[in-house]
């Protein structure tokens, strides 16, 4: 896809003039990253702002212990960076390839300029930032009121909406906020309730009832 039928996709941009978009593109820069590769690293400054062309990415941060929590997976269309590039702080995550990613970003004081000459660009962004601070505001109740066990149960019933994604039990940890061995336990305690099965390396939901129960506690 060429940058100007991708910037087209993104409702973002649906408010755009043909000279506002024409203008736009011609500022994105294109760029691809191998699976596993940092695009954004926490801390640093912020340079840009980024929209996922293909593949995946993940959002996430890193304790001074090296644990990491995953906060967002986005896919084509999807933007981030948003923030550090609007308020001039630093890059307040990490952003990791999960595949190969190809990403278009636009330079800070270009993308400034975009909102300040169209109002309905900047209305769009903030419908977007809206809507990831009611996601953060639940993944920060997750953590805080669920237990692990509760947030494993209910991770595992959003992953068989999304069939064909396989994580480690690593990569579970880091999205539930916890460590390896205590997602390795609970799946075990799972299997023996006969709730779930794990056939070659996949889980499979043999009582949907219980885990949506365990979801609520």
């Amino acid at each position: 896809m060429d940058r100007a039928s991708f910037l087209k996709s993104i409702p973002y941009f649906a408010g755009l003039s043909a000279a506002g978009l024409a203008d736009l593109e011609a500022r994105v820069r294109l760029r691809s990253y191998a699976r596993r590769e940092l695009i954004v690293l926490e801390g640093e400054p912020a340079g840009a702002v980024y929209f996922v062309v293909s593949g995946q990415v993940r959002v996430y941060k890193t304790s001074a212990e090296g644990r990491e929590q995953v906060l967002d997976r986005l896919g084509p269309g999807d933007s981030f960076n948003l923030v550090p590039v609007l308020d001039g702080g630093p890059n307040p995550a990490s952003v990791e390839a999960v595949n190969a990613v190809t990403v278009c970003s636009i330079a800070a004081d270009d993308w400034k300029e975009a909102l300040r000459r169209n109002p309905a660009l900047a209305e769009a962004v903030l419908a977007d930032l809206a809507a990831r601070l009611r996601r953060f505001a639940e993944l920060v109740a997750d953590l805080s009121f669920r237990s692990v066990r509760a947030r494993l149960a209910r991770y595992l019933l959003r992953q068989a909406r999304q069939p064909g994604r396989r994580l480690t039990q690593a990569e579970m940890a880091a999205e539930l906020g916890t460590v390896r061995d205590v997602v390795g336990r609970l799946i075990a305690q799972l299997q023996d309730e006969g709730i779930i099965a794990v056939e070659r390396h996949r889980i499979i939901i043999k009582d949907r009832a219980a885990l949506e129960a365990m979801g609520e506690g």
